[in-house]
């Protein structure tokens, strides 16, 4: 009977421990001028609003995982990309999250950082605006410590603490002089007991489905509209164009090598494996 109950203690003191993971995603895996990301078994797309924010791999050691220097980050450093307002969101596909932390690079288009500027981070569920606040002081105006990143803690931001909202979409919208924005260390908790309360549940927005992932060659895409998908291969090169019609359309990418690649349309991307 001891022995029972000991076990069953166990049991459920390694099932609350497992229950909520805290993970950072330092983008050191992911490639260049993707539009996704995968960390603890979770896919985010970067969605775009003002600039063109992607994965940045060209410019070594100018990233920030939190205690030194990395390669790699989300940026707006593509040509003609950096805008006033830029902004962009990491969004996940399929789990809600609760966003902790990160560190972001902030500048003008010529890396001053000396100039005046503000950062918005916004936590959005199913498009709905869950908190949102505007950051003012306290950037880091040179390289320094931190290779010139500012630690955002969504613990204590404003003396607010929103690392314990649920959510699937986290936006960062640079305001003032900042027209460049570099974002490394993303640390989220990934739960799967999260619960949502019931003025969260709302009806899923209808999106283009994509099967199957993985695939042989053969796909299938649910449109919601007319409109034109492009795919990238792990280079960040444009290799196919789909033209397809709102409903069902079949298509085949049988002549890619096998390996990762990313489709987009003009609003969202996805990450598809070819076997």
């Amino acid at each position: 009977m001891k022995s029972t109950t000991f076990l069953l203690i166990c049991s459920l003191l390694i099932s609350t421990f497992n229950f909520a993971q805290t993970s950072t995603e330092v983008f050191e895996t992911e490639s260049q001028n993707s539009s996704s990301f995968t960390d603890n078994g979770v896919i985010f797309n970067i969605l775009n609003h003002v600039g063109g924010f992607d994965i940045q791999s060209n410019y070594p050691n100018t990233g920030w995982n939190g205690t030194a220097n990395d390669n790699r980050y989300i940026d707006n450093s593509g040509a003609g990309n950096i805008a006033v307002g830029a902004s962009f969101s990491i969004k996940s596909t399929s789990n809600l999250f609760k966003a902790n932390r990160f560190w972001i690079f902030l500048s003008d288009t010529s890396l001053n950082q000396t100039v005046s500027g503000t950062l918005t981070v916004t936590g959005k569920l199913s498009g709905v605006t869950k908190f949102t606040q505007t950051k003012t002081t306290g950037f880091a105006t040179g390289l320094g410590s931190t290779n010139g990143y500012t630690l955002i803690d969504l613990t204590n931001l404003n003396g607010q603490n929103y690392s314990n909202i649920i959510i699937d979409q986290l936006q960062v919208t640079l305001g003032g002089l900042y027209t460049y924005g570099g974002l490394d260390a993303f640390t989220w908790v990934k739960d799967t007991g999260l619960v949502l309360a019931t003025n969260d549940v709302k009806p899923s927005k209808e999106t283009t489905n994509i099967y199957p992932n993985p695939t042989s060659g053969p796909l299938t895409i649910n449109a919601l509209d007319n409109t034109k998908f492009e795919v990238y291969n792990q280079s960040g090169q444009l290799i196919k164009t789909i033209e397809a019609r709102k409903g069902v359309n079949e298509t085949d990418i049988s002549e890619l090598p096998k390996g990762v690649y990313i489709v987009k349309s003009s609003s969202e991307s996805y990450k598809i494996i070819k076997r």
